[in-house]
């Protein structure tokens, strides 16, 4: 395991970046169709990446992450015409990666050491 792999972070990132992205796509939408569209869209595009990147990424807290923001997105998607605040989404999608990144930074470590243990038989 590598000390701090740039792959996890880029991958995180990265969907941290689309989340904001679908926030802001979905800002000028009006009709509930081009919500669940655009929504489909996206969650079909990060899962397809996570499923891409599974095998790659090392750090549970990482998997876990991508998982939840794929949830997140949907459920943005689908109950965002009964509640728009495009600012107030994109700021909880950076507070979201803000504490992923903290946990990344405790965590990591601890993984690594765990990894290293050997199991004596």
């Amino acid at each position: 395991m590598k000390a701090f792999g740039k792959r996890e972070l880029l991958v995180a990132g990265g969907f941290t970046a689309i989340s904001a992205l679908a926030h802001l796509v979905w800002n000028p939408i009006v009709d509930y169709w081009q919500f669940v569209l655009t929504t489909l869209l996206f969650v079909g595009a990060l899962v397809f990446w996570l499923i891409k990147e599974w095998r790659r990424l090392e750090l549970f807290i990482t998997r876990f992450y991508c998982v939840a923001v794929i949830f997140d997105i949907f459920a943005e998607g689908l109950l965002q015409p009964f509640h728009r605040c495009t600012l107030s989404n994109i700021l909880c999608t950076g507070r979201l990666f803000l504490v992923f990144f903290a946990f990344w930074l405790v965590l990591h470590p601890v993984e690594r050491w765990l990894a290293a243990r050997k199991v004596k038989t």
